[in-house]
């Protein structure tokens, strides 16, 4: 202990005597008079106070050095997934992490050390008597360790509990790298290859069309049942559709075995389609003998017509675009010199094509050549149908004709002449973030210049000229491609020439391959695409959860003129396909467009989702599709041990790997390490006096004591 002062020691001394001095210079003569024994206890009173006040203006420091002992704080990290809940050639893998944790090598540990218990499986919790029930629908090592070193304090080492089969979050073996605190990994379970079933993989095509056959290939992985014949089933919505029966390898150790199946739904809407194995006697799990996908299956695969004045390079850039894209049916009529239409397809006919059409695409027409019958069957096709569509400019278009068709156009025929120019694509910064652009400006500003004629056309007041022109840097005011959608009717303009160019001399460069196929091929679903999906997209994670896992979703909310909309609420309900319970969340506006959310603690079994995007009393899209939970888990499509990951694991961070049978051992030597074990810190609290409560508070006290008696004894 000890006490300092700002100023000299002397000077304290010099202000105490004069504290007292004048105390006893006040006090020489009193009135009335009073006893010896109180004059020098009123000179005690006043010269401590006095003195006291003196002193805090010399800022007093009063300070206090001691030890205490620092125990080590280690972090205990349990395996709470569900592959702890099953039994192996080790016998019950939760019953020994149960006794693992109930020993008395826990209990020694916990008495010399601060010991913090934990629960993980894709998340960290603290371990509690009752907080261990074994139903983790994944295992997230890394995070368990990110989450534990970020959160505790002091950490000097970890000892981690688990059979070691990781499968989600990233690889701890980077994690165990790069920390300073030595883990301490204990192998629960059986290192050998178990007996037992899995549905390795469902592959099929995640967007399906009515009556339209779709390959599905089933896997399965099989250990230690060798020439067993066994059913596989593939069932839509839990009716079952067709069935194989296959004969596993004759090979004890692992092995696959594929099966193919074909599907064709026969309803549009979101399907479940699910493949089962039959049960082995013996076998370690049922639960991984099933595996399920989810296909939204459409009406059917989207008709575009496509009417071209004439054969063109930019014709055959459009068609094999779609050609390439399995989702569209394009069908090609072209006009010969006399007026007439030719199919590219022998046997169709334009009417009836048009007729059954999602959209029509108009490139380089009408010409010079298209009479006026040809021109009402396209201006009929278009109204009575709300048709979408598209118009493609040409070199050989014929302003005066194209006026026919004005009223379905973003853009109205400004001047009847032609004056070609080479331009390039330039982008208004207000249109920077359009559906329609992919948000690739960069991109845009790379392509190669096409042919455009400058006064022949103009936007329309309701339209967005989306994409500008720009000759030699300098942005002009005409557009090159405009959008507008007006109801249910939408249409489009890409007024510049030779796209040819886009898709050849782009596709050749690194930095723009591949841009105008995925471009067209957007722009084509955003003419046929359904009312419901034009301004509310809805993306869930993924289509499968583990009971118990977190699930989170996005959306994109676009308003009627197709730019992200900010100011609008989205709530997703949710729902069981079989019960009653609704649950119901808000997503939060990021920015952009985009609002994310979650929903917690959905148990087992089949939900359908509702979004909706609202703003004010509008509603401006609504999505629906489903989800499932619990049903099948990553926690066994690996049923052995995994050893090797930690003892990797426990040798990059500088800690020890033993078995379960070895855990006693284990925490003997953790308790012999240095850096775990008991240290003394030496400590000191420093207290400015002047600036305590008490301090005054004495002051107070002596003062009024002072009075107190001056008071009984009559004195002035």
């Amino acid at each position: 202990m000890s006490l300092t002062f700002h100023t000299p020691l002397f000077v304290v001394l010099l202000l105490v005597l004069a504290s007292f001095a004048v105390s006893l210079f006040i006090y020489r003569h009193t009135v009335p008079v009073v006893s010896a024994a109180m004059r020098t206890l009123l000179v005690m009173l006043r010269g401590t106070a006095v003195a006291l006040i003196l002193l805090a203006v010399c800022e007093p420091l009063f300070r206090i050095a001691f030890t205490e002992e620092e125990r080590p704080v280690i972090a205990l990290l349990a395996d709470n997934s569900l592959s702890m809940a099953q039994k192996d050639g080790s016998g019950d893998k939760g019953r020994t992490l149960t006794g693992l944790l109930r020993s008395d090598a826990v209990r020694t540990l916990a008495a010399s050390a601060d010991l913090r218990q934990f629960s993980f499986s894709h998340s960290l919790a603290p371990l509690g008597p009752d907080s261990l029930p074994l139903t983790g629908g994944s295992t997230n090592i890394s995070g368990a360790l990110r989450s534990v070193t970020r959160t505790t304090e002091g950490l000097r080492g970890i000892i981690l509990l688990t059979d070691g089969n990781d499968n989600a979050g990233s690889n701890p073996l980077y994690d165990a790298e790069k920390s300073r605190i030595p883990l301490f990994t204990i192998g629960i379970g059986d290192t050998s290859e178990q007996k037992d079933l899995l549905l390795s993989k469902l592959v099929t095509n995640a967007i399906g069309y009515v009556d339209a056959a779709a390959p599905v290939e089933v896997t399965l992985r099989s250990s230690g049942i060798a020439g067993r014949s066994v059913t596989i089933t593939l069932s839509e919505d839990g009716q079952k559709l067709d069935e194989q029966r296959i004969t596993l390898p004759a090979a004890d150790g692992p092995a696959e075995t594929r099966a193919a199946f074909v599907y064709a739904p026969k309803k549009e809407g979101t399907r479940k389609l699910t493949a089962s194995v039959t049960a082995v006697e013996g076998e370690l799990t049922v639960k991984n003998n099933t595996r399920s996908v989810m296909v939204k299956v459409l009406k059917n695969r989207m008709n575009i017509a496509v009417i071209a004045g004439t054969v063109t390079p930019d014709v055959a850039a459009v068609m094999q675009t779609m050609e390439a894209d399995a989702n569209i049916d394009a069908h090609l009529f072209y006009q010969l010199p006399g007026g007439a239409f030719r199919p590219q397809t022998p046997g169709e006919e334009l009417q009836p094509a048009l007729a059954a059409a999602d959209a029509l695409i108009l490139i380089g027409f009408p010409t010079a050549q298209t009479t006026p019958a040809a021109l009402d069957i396209v201006r009929q096709a278009v109204e009575s149908r709300s048709l979408s569509l598209l118009f493609i400019a040409g070199r050989l278009i014929d302003p005066a004709k194209l006026r026919t068709l004005e009223p379905f156009l973003p853009v109205t025929v400004a001047a009847e002449r032609m004056d070609e120019q080479m331009v390039l694509p330039s982008i208004p910064e207000r249109y920077r973030r359009h559906q329609l652009l992919g948000n690739q400006k960069e991109t845009w500003d790379k392509l190669p210049p096409l042919f455009y004629s400058l006064p022949t056309y103009a936007a329309k007041p309701e339209a967005q000229p989306v994409i500008g022109v720009r000759i030699q840097n300098v942005n002009l005011s005409q557009p090159l491609f405009v959008v507008r959608n007006i109801g249910s009717a939408r249409s489009a303009a890409l007024l510049g020439y030779g796209l040819n160019r886009w898709k050849v001399l782009a596709g050749s460069a690194d930095e723009t391959k591949g841009f105008f196929v995925d471009w067209f091929s957007s722009l084509v679903r955003w003419l046929a695409v359904r009312e419901e999906d034009k301004f509310l997209r809805v993306e869930f994670s993924k289509a499968f959860y583990a009971q118990g896992e977190q699930i989170g979703m996005t959306a994109q909310v676009y308003n009627e003129s197709y730019q992200p909309a900010d100011d609008a609420v989205v709530q997703v309900a949710v729902r069981p396909l079989s019960g009653a319970d609704r649950y119901e969340t808000a997503l939060t506006g990021r920015g952009a467009g985009v609002y994310e959310g979650t929903f917690d603690g959905l148990t087992e079994g089949e939900y359908q989702y509702t979004a909706a995007a609202l703003r004010g009393s509008d509603t401006l899209g609504t999505v629906r599709g489903r989800i499932s939970v619990g049903e099948q888990s990553v926690e066994f499509a690996e049923t052995k041990m995994d050893k090797a990951l930690l003892q990797q694991m426990a040798s990059a961070s500088g800690g020890l790997y033993a078995d379960a049978s070895s855990f006693d051992a284990l925490m003997e030597q953790l308790r012999s390490r240095p850096e775990l074990q008991v240290r003394e810190r030496a400590q000191q609290k420093e207290y400015e006096l002047w600036t305590q409560p008490w301090f005054l508070a004495v002051v107070i006290l002596l003062l009024s004591a002072e009075w107190l008696l001056r008071k009984r004894s009559g004195m002035l």
